[in-house]
Order: structure tokens, then C-alpha cells, then sequence
């Protein structure tokens, strides 16, 4: 059973009900059934790749898969599609951070406070 809005801006955000006569107790776009199953792939393959093989790393990787999905499908809506949201975290992660000046020194957290100890240059 689907469900249809009024609205044709929203049309994207279809929700899978459930069966005829059996509807699920969520909603879930459908876009999020993709979004899972390619997120659940990249688990089990890091799961593969780190030698974590059996049963509890793919029912745990299937919890974080419904974690992230969720995580995921929150910032995903009509006017941010999921390909701007992988290419803006993409963007973020890769963006260059702030370059340190030369001879600036390093500024450390401690459990006094905060010191900073200036680079002296031999």
C-alpha cells in the first residue's frame, strides 16, 4: 500500500505503509530501502576487509546500518537529495583545515588549562 500526498514538491517522500491489510507500525521512505542496502554492503564489506566474520558483526553491522540510515534519511528531503548530502559530506571531510603559521608554537589542553608553548627557531 502507498501513500500519496497532496502536494507534488513532497511526491519524492512516498512511504512503503506495509501489505494490504497489514500495515508496518512505521514510516519509511523509500529511498531510505536504498540508501540502507548500500550502506549494509559497505559494513559487511569493512567487516570482511578487518577479518570480523559471523553472525554478531552482521547483526551488529545491521543495527549501525539502521542507526546510520536513520542518521542519514534525517537530513535528507525534497530540496537536499541524497547525492548533494554525500557530496557535501564528501566536501567536509576532505576540506583543508587550518594551516598552522610558522613558528606559531602549540597550544595543548590540559587539565590546568590551556598552555601554549611558543616555537623557538635554532
Amino acid at each position: 500500500m502507498r501513500m500519496h500526498t497532496d502536494d507534488e514538491v513532497y511526491a519524492v517522500d512516498d512511504y512503503f505503509l506495509g501489505p494490504p491489510r497489514g500495515t508496518l507500525p512505521f514510516r519509511v521512505r523509500y529511498r531510505a530501502y536504498g540508501i540502507g542496502a548500500g550502506l549494509y554492503l559497505l559494513i559487511l564489506a569493512l567487516e570482511a576487509w578487518t577479518g570480523l566474520l559471523g553472525p554478531w558483526p552482521a547483526i551488529y553491522g545491521l543495527v549501525v546500518t539502521i542507526w546510520l540510515t536513520m542518521t542519514v534519511m534525517e537530513r535528507v528531503d525534497h530540496e537536499h537529495t541524497a547525492k548533494a548530502v554525500a557530496v557535501t559530506f564528501a566536501h567536509e571531510v576532505s576540506a583543508p583545515r587550518g594551516t598552522r603559521k610558522k613558528g606559531s608554537g602549540r597550544t595543548t589542553l590540559t587539565l590546568n588549562g590551556v598552555r601554549h608553548r611558543a616555537r623557538h627557531n635554532s
